[in-house]
């Protein structure tokens, strides 16, 4: 299944990302600048590119 993210930095220490799979379903969390790092970092270790 594919899916992808799209992130928004609200300020210096939040970030909105809104993930959203091929059948239309998405989820939006609020995530610290640290947890979305360490996300990021996860995909980029697993092959997947960030959107």
């Amino acid at each position: 299944m594919r899916s992808f993210h799209v992130a928004v930095q609200v300020d210096s220490a939040l970030w909105a990302v809104t993930f959203v799979s091929e059948f239309g379903f998405h989820e939006t969390r609020i995530m610290t600048s640290a947890g979305f790092i360490e996300m990021i970092s996860a995909e980029a270790q697993l092959g997947c590119e960030p959107s």
